[in-house]
C-alpha cells in the first residue's frame, strides 16, 4: 500500500515521526503517443521510502510534459525537459539532505508500475 503526501514538507514531517533514515529521490520519465504519433514526454521527481514491508510513503512532483524534438538521429527527449528535470532534482534532494535523511537513488514503485528512464 503507497500513502500518497501532498507536500515534501508533510512526507517528511511522516518519516521523521516514523523514524526513518533513508528516502529514495528519482526523477523518472514515461512517454505515450499524441495524436499525430510522436512521443509526448511527462516528467517528474519522485520521493518514495518504506515505512515498513508493505507499506511505503510517496511524494511526486510534476516536472513537465512536451512532444518529442525531431532531429537528424529521430525523436528525442525534449531539451526542456532534460535540462529542468535535473535541476529541480538536485533541489529536492538538497531540501531532504537538510532535514537530516540520508538520501538514495532510485523509487519505491508497485511491480506494476513502469517508467520509460531515469535521467540522472
Amino acid at each position: 500500500m503507497k500513502i500518497i503526501h501532498q507536500s515534501l514538507a508533510g512526507l517528511l514531517q511522516e518519516l521523521k515521526a516514523r523514524k526513518v533514515e533513508q528516502v529514495r529521490v528519482a526523477q523518472f520519465i514515461r512517454s505515450e503517443a499524441d495524436p499525430t504519433g510522436l512521443p509526448r514526454y511527462t516528467s517528474w521527481v519522485v520521493v518514495s521510502a518504506f515505512l515498513d514491508w508493505e507499506r511505503w510513503a510517496e511524494w511526486r512532483l510534476f516536472v513537465g510534459r512536451a512532444r518529442a524534438e525531431v532531429g537528424d538521429h529521430g525523436a528525442g527527449l525534449p531539451a526542456m525537459l532534460a535540462q529542468l528535470g535535473p535541476k529541480i532534482l538536485s533541489a529536492v534532494k538538497a531540501k531532504i539532505a537538510e532535514a537530516g535523511f540520508t538520501v538514495s537513488e532510485g523509487l519505491v514503485a508497485h511491480d506494476a508500475d513502469a517508467v520509460d528512464g531515469v535521467l540522472e
